[in-house]
Parts: structure tokens; C-alpha cells; sequence
């Protein structure tokens, strides 16, 4: 039996179980198509999330839910758009607080009678810039988003970057008590064991919140010294699955996209910079 959540509404979430919908219009499919590589269909039709990093990508988000209605399957969608993205480091996010709650309001306008799992700004809450402004907005945007019937998981970070107690702080203050849950290791490269172990301590604190914890760069053992950029021998996880069987796990995603860089990382590799970069921090 599934543990009831504090502070949440009583429906059950649709994760675990749920057959997770395949985006034909994620980068991996693109990159197949034109390039005629049909070696790419193990990773392009296996379920990924769709990222909406701007009021652009909300143009063709009907599409993705309208396959998703009709499929009866999942979507999975993460909000990445929040204004100082990444600390200044990356140049996108909304201009200020009310161009970021502008863009919530729409996406929970497309969004409609569409019920998808929410993984809400990864890094947001973790990162170094984190402070009372951003806490607000991520309490208006949970808000906005539960209550339209959404099932939102917070982005929580990875296990090297805060410890458990201070992560939990943080997203109390974020609203975490509205979400549904946690995200974990999202575009990181921690195993999935430690991310379930560091999740597990993390959700003790903040609820009995589930998680997801995404598999997508975990394959192999994380870089040595946290190398974030584009580090060498790396590779795909366990492949998505919403029956993981592991205690408060809702489900092993791939939410980062498969095969995208972290930019050129001062080696002066010729490579467009992905969404949603991660830098682990002491």
C-alpha cells in the first residue's frame, strides 16, 4: 500500500503504472530523421520528456499532449524557465517575476484538461542563487500548476551537491507540501542506487514525497572530481520504466535528452549548448 502524503490532495497519482508516451518530436527522433539513421530508433522511441524552456516551445505542446490523449499515455514535461536560469551562466529564463508567471499561466492554459507529471526547473532550487524571490515563484508556479489538476515534481537536485537536510529547507520553503513529489539526478550521472538512497533521506524530511529519478546519463559510473561537461565514456541508463519497484519511487525517467551537450566546455568542441545543464556543487 501506498503511503498517503502529507499536505497533498487525496487523488492518486498517475506515475507508477502509467504507460509513458513517445514524443516523436524529441531530439533524438529529429536527429534520426535527418540523418537517416535508423540505429537511433532504440533511443527515439523509448519515452523522453518534453522540455518547455520558453513561450516558443509551447507552440507545438498541444501536438505532444493531443498524441499522448490518444495513446492514452503519459506526458512528461519539465518546466525550465525560470529567470536567472542557471545563475546568469546561461542566457535563457524569463525576463523577470512577472514574465515568469506570465509563461505558468499559459502553460497551465495549454496544458488544459491534459493531466501530465510536471518536473518543475531543474537546478531552480538547488543552485547558489536560490533565495526569497526565487522561493515565491516556484510557490506560485506549484500552486498554479497542482491546482489545475497537474502532478508536479520539484526538482530536488542530485546526492553531491546539497545534503538532505539542506535540500529539505529549501524545498519546504519552495512549496513542496503542494507538489507531488520529488525530481532526482535530473541530466546528473549519479547511479541510480545513490540517488535512491540520497532521495529516501531526502523524502523523510519533506513528507514522504515519491520521486523520480532520472536514468537518462547514468549507465556507467559517475565522472570522477564531479565532472559535469560533456565528460568522457559516458552513457544511456536503465531505460524508462514506471513499475521501478523500488521504495517511493514513482519512476526511472529519461528526463534529461538523450544524447545532448552541455555545451563546448572550453575545449572548443563545435556543439550547440542543451537545455538544462547541471553542475554538481559541494
Amino acid at each position: 500500500m501506498r503511503r498517503r502524503r502529507r499536505g497533498v490532495r487525496a487523488a492518486a497519482a498517475p506515475v507508477p503504472g502509467a504507460t509513458l508516451v513517445v514524443d516523436a518530436d524529441s531530439p533524438a527522433a529529429h536527429w534520426r530523421d535527418d540523418h537517416g539513421a535508423r540505429w537511433v530508433d532504440p533511443i527515439a522511441d523509448t519515452p523522453q520528456a518534453r522540455w518547455l524552456t520558453g513561450p516558443a516551445d509551447l507552440a507545438d505542446l498541444r501536438t505532444y499532449l493531443d498524441a499522448a490523449r490518444d495513446r492514452r499515455s503519459l506526458p512528461l514535461i519539465v518546466i525550465y524557465h525560470v529567470p536567472n536560469r542557471d545563475c546568469g551562466r546561461d542566457a535563457g529564463g524569463a525576463a523577470d517575476a512577472e514574465a515568469y508567471d506570465r509563461f505558468i499561466e499559459r502553460t497551465v492554459a495549454v496544458l488544459g484538461d491534459s493531466r501530465a507529471a510536471v518536473v518543475l526547473e531543474p537546478d531552480a532550487v538547488a543552485d547558489e542563487c536560490y533565495d526569497d524571490a526565487r522561493a515565491a515563484l516556484l510557490v506560485h508556479a506549484v500552486h498554479r500548476l497542482s491546482d489545475a489538476g497537474q502532478y508536479v515534481y520539484l526538482d530536488a537536485g542530485n546526492s553531491p551537491w546539497r545534503s538532505p537536510e539542506e535540500m529539505a529547507g529549501r524545498l519546504r520553503q519552495a512549496g513542496v507540501a503542494r507538489a507531488e513529489g520529488l525530481a532526482v539526478n535530473v541530466a546528473n550521472r549519479q547511479s541510480t542506487a545513490d540517488s535512491h538512497r540520497w532521495g529516501l533521506r531526502l523524502s523523510d524530511l519533506v513528507g514522504d514525497r515519491e520521486m523520480l529519478i532520472d536514468t537518462s546519463r547514468n549507465g556507467l559510473p559517475a565522472p570522477p572530481d564531479d565532472q559535469w561537461c560533456n565528460p568522457p565514456r559516458q552513457a544511456l541508463g536503465q531505460p524508462p520504466t514506471t513499475a521501478p519497484g523500488l521504495p517511493r519511487v514513482a519512476a526511472l525517467l529519461w528526463i534529461k535528452s538523450p544524447g545532448e551537450s552541455d555545451g563546448p566546455c572550453g575545449r572548443g568542441e563545435p556543439v550547440p549548448v542543451s537545455s538544462g545543464r547541471r553542475r554538481p556543487r559541494p
